[in-house]
């Protein structure tokens, strides 16, 4: 019951202390939510263009073959971890993609011309030498992509915001056009890889397929009528699997060279564009209103700091000026005592004084 009572008086001295403060609290979040208000409003309009795509859900080139090396004691890969959605988070995100995207040149419409200019010169990037600027701009660059990825469906969101439509739809297709570029340029790398290891693995094939072919025919000249002898007709038995075996592999790393040389100079993309970059009809909402109302509560928090703070500054000064004012008074009659002992030791002091 007690501590309902010390509740109630506390929320009553806060209110009461508020209303008595009301117009400093009011005034401060008028204040800031008109500078908020205002500042939202003479901001330039920013468009936001959008584009989605998917990364090709298969297997790594070399994975088809990862059995196989494996039979031959060579470890392989079975799965491609470039190809995950969070892997083009990053790649969207990296130096050399945002370097290549502020360098490229824009047709930017300005005055009724229409003109090619980088990200560069479009952002007005300052600094002392022109790596500099390119990087200045890049970090400007950043700072207006936002990337998303779906954990369900694994398609990847990009968002370019820009003050410029149309700039904002170029630099959203060229960053998904040099994806495409690396994702091309992998794909080919990787089956140069894998065919320089089928060429090695076939070599050692035919090699070792020649070698069985060669004792198989070596028994049979020795051996002309093994027929009737079961050991030896177990040894050719023998030697026939190994012949088999080794024509096996070798027709399996044939046809696996002619499909290495077909990927090596595929040029097929291995991302799929679900929704290409469109080019933004409206500009983006400002949410001046809201941005408002967040304001005004802030500065009705900043104005009740104020009172509160100017409350207790005029507190401590009263508590400090009766001190002052019993020490003068206790300064009085001692200077009051002074100055009868002047007069009583200067006869002409009190003529003076009348005087």
């Amino acid at each position: 019951m007690a501590a309902s009572q010390t509740d109630d008086l506390s929320f009553t001295a806060v209110l009461d202390f508020l209303l008595r403060h009301r117009r400093l609290v009011l005034g401060t979040g008028l204040l800031v939510f008109a500078l908020v208000a205002t500042i939202s409003l003479v901001r330039s309009r920013t468009f936001t263009s959008t584009a989605s795509f998917m990364p090709q859900s298969s297997e790594s080139i070399l994975s088809r073959f990862s059995g196989l090396a494996a039979t031959f004691g060579v470890p392989v890969p079975a799965s491609d971890p470039g190809s995950s959605p969070a892997f083009y988070n990053s790649l969207l995100k990296s130096r050399d993609v945002l370097r290549r995207t502020v360098l490229t040149p824009y047709l930017v419409r300005e005055r009724g011309d229409t003109v090619r200019r980088t990200l560069v010169d479009f952002y007005a990037s300052e600094g002392p030498t022109p790596e500099a600027r390119r990087d200045a701009a890049t970090e400007r660059l950043l700072k207006d992509v936002m990337i998303s990825t779906g954990r369900e469906t694994g398609i990847v969101q990009l968002e370019v915001t820009s003050t410029n439509p149309g700039v904002a739809q170029q630099v959203a297709h060229r960053m998904i056009e040099l994806v495409s570029e690396f994702n091309m340029q992998r794909r080919q790398s990787n089956a140069g890889a894998e065919r320089r290891f089928v060429e090695g693995r076939r070599a050692e094939a035919k090699d070792a397929l020649t070698a069985a072919e060669d004792r198989l025919q070596a028994f049979l000249q020795r051996n002309r009528e093994y027929r009737n002898a079961p050991q030896l007709t177990f040894e050719y038995d023998r030697l026939q699997r190994d012949v088999q075996m080794q024509q096996q592999i070798y027709s399996s790393l044939s046809q696996a060279l002619e499909q290495s040389r077909i990927d090596e100079v595929r040029n097929t993309p291995v991302i799929t564009v679900i929704e290409p970059p469109d080019l933004p009809a409206k500009p983006d909402p400002r949410f001046a209103l809201l941005k408002g109302i967040l304001g005004l509560l802030v500065g009705l928090g900043l104005g009740a700091f104020l009172a509160a703070w100017r409350h207790v500054f005029r507190g401590r000064a009263r508590s400090a000026a009766p001190t002052i004012a019993h020490g003068e008074g206790r300064q009085g009659p001692g200077l009051a005592r002074n100055l009868q002992d002047v007069a009583g030791s200067d006869p002409g002091y009190g003529a003076r004084k009348s005087g």
